[in-house]
């Protein structure tokens, strides 16, 4: 969907794996045409800012408006961090950037008003204004792929808790280590060598599983047991009015979810057992940077 305003703004997901940036006008159409790139998360943090920012620059050009039509930049990053300060904490997809100030050296690049949150949060907030979740008050959100993310939106607005961590359930403890180690990009991994011996990207292991292999196929079911459980303790904490899934994992849904679902709803209280919905992202591909896109409005600009 595409249209023409005067006033755009620039959404950018940063993920361990993909960096993606867009334009959108306040109504939430995309303007131009959006920008991917490969993040390099294990690369020098400088090189990693230049991709962000080359990235930013195209989407201006692509969008063929100039700086003083640009209301803002939302920046929606895998976490955990410091919004208060829009720095990078100790994040494992991006070790390199660890207490990085982000949000500050972005600001002085381009002189526009810079919003920063996780790529969670920002893709729920995307899907409760504009995609899934746009009918329901209560919104629950997890976000799948290199690592794991999860959020809470209560009326268009987003729950972040006393210190901004509100939904960092990655470090959570399962079984012998942590809920991530299980339900991630990583985690898909992890769990196929275990069964093969062999290492498979998340992608590689759907495809593995579409085909009929039978230790990808249980991949997918360990995967969707864990995140099943996961989902029923957000669900039996908030009481959600809908669950929303994003993120590039969940490309893969068709070989987790039954799983996941018979988990949820026998770990969860009978009422919304029978009624709650666990959905995808409706944005698709987009979710991420229109979602942080979503962030300079919600700041008020």
């Amino acid at each position: 969907m595409q249209s023409s305003k005067k006033k755009i703004i620039i959404g950018v997901d940063i993920g361990g794996t993909g960096i993606k940036a867009g334009a959108i006008n306040p109504e939430g159409e995309i303007i131009g045409e959006p920008v991917t790139v490969d993040t390099g998360g294990d690369d020098q943090s400088e090189k990693i800012f230049k991709r962000i920012t080359d990235s930013i620059d195209k989407v201006i050009q692509k969008s063929g408006v100039g700086p003083s039509d640009i209301k803002g930049i939302g920046l929606g990053v895998t976490g955990p961090l410091d919004n208060n300060t829009g720095t990078i904490l100790e994040c494992p997809q991006l070790p390199t950037m660890h207490f990085y100030p982000l949000r500050d050296k972005i600001l002085a690049k381009f002189e526009l008003p810079v919003f920063m949150d996780n790529d969670a949060n920002a893709l729920l907030l995307g899907e409760s204004i504009w995609g899934a979740g746009k009918d329901f008050g209560i919104t629950l959100g997890y976000t799948l792929g290199t690592g794991l993310g999860c959020a809470i939106v209560i009326d268009n607005k987003l729950f972040s808790g006393t210190n901004g961590l509100a939904g960092e359930i990655w470090p959570s403890p399962y079984k012998d280590g942590s809920i991530e180690d299980i339900v991630s990009g990583r985690g898909v991994s992890s769990i196929y060598h275990s069964l093969s011996k062999q290492w498979k990207t998340a992608k590689e292991i759907s495809e593995l599983a579409r085909d009929g292999d039978a230790n990808a196929i249980e991949t997918w079911n360990i995967f969707g047991e864990a995140l099943g459980i996961s989902i029923a303790w957000g669900i039996n904490m908030i009481d959600p009015g809908i669950v929303i899934i994003g993120g590039s994992i969940s490309n893969s849904m068709d070989l987790f979810y039954n799983q996941m679902d018979i988990v949820l709803r026998k770990n969860i209280c009978p009422v919304p057992a029978s009624k709650i919905k666990i959905v995808s992202a409706s944005l698709g591909d987009n979710a991420g940077f229109i979602g942080a896109a979503c962030l300079v409005m919600q700041g008020g600009i």
